[in-house]
């Protein structure tokens, strides 16, 4: 992600009008490592979390993302990161990240099934195309289109199918 970015509400429309009548714009910082370090070193809380987010990342390469959670806040809390707050919501802490962490993983697979869906459709545009060229007896084409890429978008661009 980048260092800072604006998020549109529109953005997420499927079908988008030139007139809103409200609009919600976010601005979104990365806290990643890296990112943003001047800003997160002015707030003792975000610092702190910062390092939290890190705390458990590092605990998730070696297990379960429920116990990487469950580990980082005992050694937070060792530590004097979010003691306090961790202390107190210990168990919302725990429910929110693992159902952040359900959140993204239903995201990968999100953008897992829409890059299927992608493939998809262009072996199904693929498929016409050659039924298009055999009807008309270009099997030329089509063993051409087969090895040549840059004829293949010729011919897809020619029957409409781009």
């Amino acid at each position: 992600m980048p260092e800072q970015s604006v998020l549109r509400l529109s953005d997420a429309y499927e079908s988008k009008s030139e007139d809103l009548d409200l609009e919600l714009k976010i601005r979104f910082v990365n806290i990643n490592p890296g990112y943003n370090e001047e800003m997160i070193e002015r707030s003792p809380t975000l610092y702190q979390y910062v390092k939290f987010v890190d705390t458990v990342r590092k605990y998730q390469k070696e297990m379960p993302f429920p116990e990487a959670v469950e580990k980082a806040i005992d050694e937070c809390i060792k530590k004097g990161i979010l003691e306090e707050f961790l202390r107190k919501n210990r168990a919302e802490v725990l429910r929110v990240s693992i159902f952040e962490y359900d959140e993204e993983e239903h995201m990968r697979q999100e953008r897992e099934e829409s890059r299927k869906e992608g493939f998809e459709e262009g072996e199904e545009r693929i498929n016409d195309l050659y039924d298009k060229l055999h009807e008309l007896n270009r099997e030329e084409d089509i063993w051409k289109a087969i090895k040549d890429v840059e004829h293949r978008k010729k011919l897809l661009e020619e029957f409409h199918l781009d």
